[in-house]
């Protein structure tokens, strides 16, 4: 994991840079695994090879011009839950995206995204080649990949540096455009449904309203969870995950139905009711309050804050 690298001294750095051979690798470590126990066929070698096939994608892409240690690759989970085979080699289903931060100086990770995509859709042909092309995209499911790639990437630079991350959220974007002009799959238009999928997630994104999101990203786990180690810090830590949530009032007042709280607080809920359900207590009325208007599904784990 690469948080360590990001953070200690230059004079560390080379030394950890020298361990590891002074190799570097792709941004991300990602995982994926593939559930089709809905699908009868009598071949099922295919999900297996397209379990390695995935994963060969995702890890051996270069996916951004920054160079990334051994260390620093982020680790992230693509589960496919395949539903259904509409037609030979086409396969319908979800996908689940979940990402978790390491925090400093400790072994604790924090969630950031944990998102299931339900407009998974794809043809796939056993041994067929995924590859990516930001400029020519006519594959559906390297398209979806490469999108959560970008975010996922776009997300771990946010959390580690002030507005950082806005050039993979414009990939993503350029993403959802290109597949636009395929006009056959779904997930990459306004369907009506809501702002639950990848053209409304990059909307979001790239909007106006994306650099206070952002900060509060920010501001929420370096400069909050990442002083928590000490324990001289931890109500220092505490009044920082406060003031960036607080911060996301605005957000929510101009986009109330903001993919992006919806994405944060899924991941987010249960570990923002811990940080404040235990240790020194500090006054959460106002927290609570917000976090009750912003975010009113997960209500009543906010009712143990103290």
């Amino acid at each position: 994991m690469g948080y360590s690298i990001k953070i200690f001294t230059p004079l560390l750095i080379t030394g950890l840079m020298a361990a590891c051979g002074g190799l570097y690798a792709q941004e991300l470590n990602a995982r994926v695994t593939i559930n089709h126990q809905q699908i009868q066929r009598s071949n099922i070698n295919i999900f297996k090879t397209l379990e390695n096939s995935l994963y060969e994608f995702l890890n051996n892409t270069k996916w951004t011009g920054g160079r990334y240690s051994m260390l620093e690759r982020i680790e992230c989970n693509f589960t496919l839950i395949l539903e259904q085979e509409p037609s030979p080699n086409e396969f319908q289903g979800k996908l689940q995206i979940q990402y978790s931060r390491p925090v400093f100086g400790t072994s604790y990770n924090s969630p950031v995204l944990n998102y299931q995509d339900i407009d998974l859709f794809f043809p796939y042909t056993e041994f067929e080649r995924l590859e990516f092309n930001p400029q020519n995209i006519d594959n559906n499911l390297v398209a979806i990949m490469a999108f959560y790639a970008y975010m996922i990437i776009g997300l771990d630079n946010a959390t580690f540096a002030p507005a950082a991350g806005k050039e993979q959220f414009e990939m993503m974007q350029n993403i959802v455009n290109l597949m636009q002009s395929l006009g056959r799959f779904p997930g990459w238009r306004d369907d009506g449904r809501g702002f639950r999928n990848r053209f409304w997630i990059a909307e979001h994104l790239n909007h106006s309203t994306t650099g206070d999101f952002l900060q509060a990203l920010y501001t929420y786990h370096r400069l909050g969870l990442d002083v928590m180690h000490s324990n001289t810090r931890v109500k220092e830590g505490k009044e920082k995950i406060a003031e960036a949530l607080i911060s996301l009032q605005p957000v929510y007042k101009k986009r109330p139905q903001s993919i992006l709280l919806q994405i944060f607080f899924q991941a987010k809920a249960d570990e923002i009711a811990g940080i404040y359900s235990g240790g020194e207590p500090m006054n959460t009325v106002n927290l609570r309050n917000v976090l009750n208007e912003i975010d009113p599904l997960n209500s009543s784990k906010y009712a143990q804050l103290r």
